[in-house]
């Protein structure tokens, strides 16, 4: 037998079994032809797996490369093929790229990232699409549809709950969105624009998502201490609706709040019994990325970026939200500033040293902060604990997904300090499931395969099987890992060998110059 590309002598982790074998795989343009035994087979190019893994390639369900707009600036994503990511997908936290009914839609992005520069030359999730399609994907992508874009494109910057009129405005654009492609709509509830989505709203757009067998992704209205409310929450719109519920990032902020999290799972597992679709991602990091203005009182924010503004100003509403902050047992004086496009002297700063330098405290530090940026400022806060975030990994419902976005190796000041996770998502994982010995090789492998390939029906990817599509990576389980560091997140994460993309060989550790972009967009 003759094939395009061999890969032999491996250990094979092949998304579907329990247990790992030895076999080769044979692969003929994009597709997988044998696992098995090919001793005696050709092939143009050959991968000598001999004392490595080979398992499907790893997919991220939890993407905010749109978001961050280094889809279009950086299709390369160099940050996840190299870390072994082939399939990603995007339009999280109520924020898509698309549709863009109005100029305004767009601006449900200027949270993560300023709109200066932003080359866009479409209004429909159709159109955004077929713009991918000419981009050189280094990953195959695909994406939701944001509540908080379509919203806005409708409601400008009014913070108010939708009419029943608007509600059918908002279903039809959904409806559009999801005949293009469009996999599900995601919520942020924490966020200044849906903070006061009705529930009629919010169950209308849970009832469409069921109706069409797609997937509702939701980042909680809390994820400190009202996070057991703002679960009951989003798990009532799937039980009342139907839907399939993913819960974005899940995590519990602050030391004060770590003892939720047995009736938090508790919440989670009993929904699961009852019969509701639901399961969560989780990233293995004690350290969140965040939007600064989060750490507001919610009727500090809710009006937008404007009130925020004005509430920061106005002496008695200052006061107020000081009162607040004081009040809140995190460590405000840790937080570090990541991102400040309007204010890169303040990238690489905690509030503690900002404080010091303009003889306030960490409170009038971080409103400071939000003046000095325009309210645009993404920080890192060490507020994780590391055994909770062992349980979520661990637990079934759990799958593993970045939070982040792709880059490439070069630092940008417009980037400032991204997430680690941009960068060794996948490699970290695994390193936990070899020093921790978390689970079994092949149940760390489903989690970053079959699992969130079945939660996204993707029917052909995955898994390794003969007739089904070519994303492979192949990496040493001794030394995979992560040296992304906060200080320092732009270093190649250790032990992923090769990584093929629709047949493709994508990345090879040994040929590190000589990458393909072979990412495809994903419309079913």
């Amino acid at each position: 037998m003759t094939f395009d590309l061999l890969i032999k002598n491996g250990t094979v982790l092949d998304g579907a079994s329990n247990q790992a074998y030895k076999a080769d795989i044979g692969i003929n343009g994009n597709l997988i032809r044998v696992v098995g035994n090919l001793r005696g087979a050709s092939a143009g190019q050959i991968i000598d797996a001999s004392g490595l893994f080979v398992a499907p390639g790893f997919i991220d369900i939890q993407n905010h490369s749109d978001s961050y707009l280094t889809l279009l600036e950086i299709p390369s994503m160099e940050s996840l093929v190299t870390q072994g990511i082939t399939t990603i997908l995007v339009g999280h936290c109520g924020t898509s790229l698309a549709p863009l009914s109005t100029p305004e839609a767009l601006k449900s992005i200027q949270k993560w990232r300023s709109l200066a520069g932003a080359n866009v030359n479409w209004q429909t999730f159709e159109e955004y699409l077929g713009t991918l399609k000419n981009y050189p994907l280094g990953v195959n992508v695909t994406s939701l549809v944001g509540h908080a874009t379509v919203r806005r494109g409708l409601l400008s910057d009014q913070i108010r709950a939708a009419t029943p009129e608007e509600i059918l405005i908002i279903e039809k654009q959904i409806a559009d969105s999801f005949e293009a492609g469009a996999k599900g709509v995601s919520l942020g509830l924490v966020y200044a624009h849906e903070a006061n989505s009705s529930e009629e709203e919010l169950l209308s757009v849970a009832k469409m998502v069921a109706s069409n067998e797609k997937m509702l992704s939701v980042h909680l209205r809390s994820e400190g201490g009202h996070v057991v409310e703002a679960l009951e929450e989003v798990i009532g719109l799937a039980e009342k609706s139907g839907c399939d519920l993913k819960i974005s990032h899940f995590k519990i902020r602050g030391s004060q709040n770590y003892g939720y999290l047995d009736e938090a799972l508790s919440v989670i597992d009993r929904a699961y019994q009852r019969g509701v679709s639901v399961f969560f991602d989780v990233y293995p990091y004690t350290t969140s990325w965040t939007v600064l203005y989060t750490y507001l009182p919610k009727w500090a924010y809710e009006g937008g970026k404007k009130s925020i503004l004005q509430n920061i100003k106005e002496p008695s509403s200052r006061k107020k939200i000081i009162d607040h902050l004081s009040r809140q047992e995190t460590n405000l004086g840790s937080v570090f500033i990541a991102t400040s496009e309007t204010n890169p002297g303040l990238t690489g700063r905690t509030l503690s040293q900002i404080a010091a330098n303009q003889e306030v405290t960490a409170q009038e530090a971080l409103l400071n902060v939000l003046e000095a940026t325009a309210t645009h400022a993404i920080v890192f806060d060490r507020n994780l604990s590391e055994s909770v975030m062992l349980a979520l990994l661990k637990h079934p419902l759990g799958v593993i997904g970045t939070d982040g976005a792709g880059y490439d190796f070069s630092f940008s000041p417009t980037h400032g300090l991204v997430h680690p996770r941009c960068f060794g998502t996948m490699p970290r994982f695994l390193s936990l499931i070899r020093e921790k010995n978390l689970m079994s090789w092949p149940e760390a492998i489903k989690k970053i395969t079959s699992r969130p390939a079945e939660k996204m029906k993707l029917k052909n990817r995955g898994r390794l099987a003969a007739g089904l599509v070519a994303d492979v990576v192949v990496f040493d389980p001794h030394t995979v890992g992560s040296r992304a560091t906060y200080e320092n997140p732009y270093q190649q994460a250790d032990g992923i060998s090769y990584v093929v993309i629709n047949g493709k060989i994508s990345f090879a550790v040994r040929e590190p110059a000589q990458r393909v972009t072979a990412g495809q967009l994903l419309l079913n």
